[in-house]
């Protein structure tokens, strides 16, 4: 199909790589001109809100490619007579349909420009279905970097499962591939060969066989990310649990595949732990009606809405993560970050890729936060985030530019995220408070969108303090503040390098034991101490870099 023409401005703006929209630690990606048509809503994509999606796809698993079509209804936001679907520019159009009728369409790399035969008025209901096939894309390094991951389990049978935070689904089904285009509810109907199981999202309704093949059909209840709905296909068996809650008991279907079945049966309760810790400090878990399963997957694992995806080995003390994230011996570091995604990212969604950190660096933090509440700790809290530290390298701003389908899921997204959200809880110093803007934050924001001005709009309202110089600097300036200090027999000096001009933050120091909160700015200020004092900057409590100077 023909190519959508850009103007000369926006060409020159773009560059011509294509690549993942990821970046990495050390630099940005690049603007490309997909990126752009992924990024930005368009007056062709903010015409309309999806409200629901019909995905129905049959699975070739000896020639790894997929058949099928998507339904998607939708309201008019404003009379329209084209708009954008997206679907990766490797899979093939067979046909797209609006009221048996077949549509005129232009591609544009992962863009589809879709024209009706006559205008649809404002806050009208429509529906229109995209038929395809091909080759999805493979997942180089799942879930960092997505696609499908085809392999086999112990026993020789196909193991299939997607992953694609950040690539979109639009690889593997047609969509309006954007962070906020969530539909209320999805249906997912998998068709796969006969000895297998495919799982998907939310709740199973039924499944049907013929001729060699079976189809499995899913549903959600609830507003779902487009990157989160999944399909994993196996030799997979059941294993059943229940969560009680209000006296009202709840049914969790985990998925494994069937030699771990009694492996499983052990271990995945302690998700039951962790659903509870979420709710006590942030809300209610929001996906009830839709269920709470683990399923097992060939990739390390991935938040996948009501049906989280789980292949760290059953081990605390020796799975694939297990070597890098210290649990003490108490909870699958899996299976926390990802359930705990229902929460962050899940329930609370980023309003633009770029903030991830709401999903990301609230979630290590998080994590930092169970440990302080399982051993009733504070320090066990700050042990945690130390172990991450040394992961930070400030080279780029964890916050980006927005509309440029930036997914900012490098490194100190998740580390530095974390250390600011600590950061920030010392300089409030009020733990009552803090905790209340967290959960305020995420009960009054659950199952919608939010940014990083969202999130100090919070912290001002319960504060009566307007801390946006702290977010300029700790999410969009990629510099640690630097505390320079030296001392004489009379004085401690001490001012902040590496700052922003507006950098007003509060420091605490230790003065021969004894905790001083002092206000540094870019000059020398200075306080009195007696000979030999013994003074350390509490950098456990704020992500800062002290400095002596010789």
């Amino acid at each position: 199909m023909k190519k959508i023409i850009f103007s000369f401005i926006i060409c020159t703006l773009l560059s011509c790589q294509e690549n993942r929209p990821h970046g990495s630690q050390y630099d940005l990606p690049s603007l490309t001109e997909n990126n752009y048509l992924m990024g930005y809503l368009n007056e062709n994509r903010s015409s309309y809100k999806v409200s629901f999606y019909d995905i129905n796809i049959d699975f070739d698993l000896e020639n790894k490619s997929i058949d099928g079509f998507v339904t998607i209804k939708a309201k008019s936001l404003s009379d329209l007579d084209k708009l954008q679907v997206d679907l990766a520019e490797n899979l093939n159009i067979l046909k797209i349909t609006y009221k048996n009728e077949e549509l005129v369409y232009a591609r544009d790399y992962d863009a589809v420009l879709i024209d009706f035969p006559s205008k649809i008025l404002k806050d009208k209901i429509f529906e229109f279905t995209i038929f395809y096939e091909g080759i999805p894309q493979s997942a180089d390094n799942p879930p960092w970097a997505g696609g499908f991951t085809w392999s086999n389990d112990k026993n020789g049978n196909d193991w299939v499962a997607v992953s694609c935070e950040g690539e979109g689904a639009r690889i593997w089904w047609p969509n309006k591939d954007h962070i906020t285009a969530e539909g209320d509810s999805v249906r997912m109907v998998y068709t796969v060969p006969s000895n297998l199981v495919a799982v998907g999202n939310g709740k199973l309704r039924k499944v049907s066989s013929n001729d060699g093949k079976s189809t499995y059909e899913w549903f959600v209840n609830n507003p779902i990310n487009n990157y989160n709905i999944s399909v994993q296909i196996g030799n997979y068996v059941a294993v059943q649990d229940t969560f009680i809650k209000n006296d009202q008991i709840h049914i969790m279907e985990h998925y494994v595949l069937d030699y771990n079945k009694e492996l499983a049966s052990n271990y995945f309760p302690q998700s039951k732990e962790i659903i509870r810790f979420y709710e006590k400090f942030f809300g209610d878990y929001q996906w009830y009606n839709d269920g709470y399963k683990l399923v097992e997957v060939p990739y390390l694992g991935m938040e996948h809405q009501s049906a989280v995806t789980y292949g760290n080995g059953f081990s605390i003390y020796n799975g694939v993560r297990s070597e890098s994230w210290p649990m003490y011996g108490v909870i699958d570091p899996l299976i926390i970050h990802e359930t705990g995604h229902e929460w962050f990212g899940n329930s609370v969604t980023a309003s633009d890729p770029t903030h991830i950190w709401i999903h990301e660096g609230l979630q290590v933090y998080s994590e930092a936060i169970y440990f302080e509440d399982k051993f009733n700790s504070y320090e066990f809290g700050v042990h945690y985030l130390n172990s991450l530290k040394n992961r930070i390298v400030n080279k780029i701003p964890i916050v980006g530019n927005e509309n440029e389908n930036h997914w900012a899921l490098h490194g100190d997204t998740y580390m530095k995220g974390a250390w600011v959200m600590h950061t920030l809880r010392s300089v409030i110093n009020d733990d009552e408070m803090w905790f209340k803007i967290l959960n305020e934050f995420m009960v009054e924001n659950a199952k919608g969108f939010a940014n990083t001005k969202d999130f100090f709009n919070k912290v001002e309202e319960k504060t009566e303090t307007d801390y946006w110089y702290f977010a300029e600097q700790y999410f969009y300036s990629p510099n640690q503040p630097e505390l320079e200090y030296y001392q004489t027999d009379s004085n401690f000096y001490f001012r902040w390098n590496n700052v922003n001009e507006n950098f007003i933050m509060p420091l605490d120091l230790l003065v021969n034991g004894t905790e001083k909160r002092v206000v540094p700015v870019k000059n020398y200020q200075s306080f009195p101490i007696s000979k030999h004092s013994q003074i350390e900057v509490m950098d456990w409590k704020f992500y800062v870099n002290p400095v002596e100077k010789k």
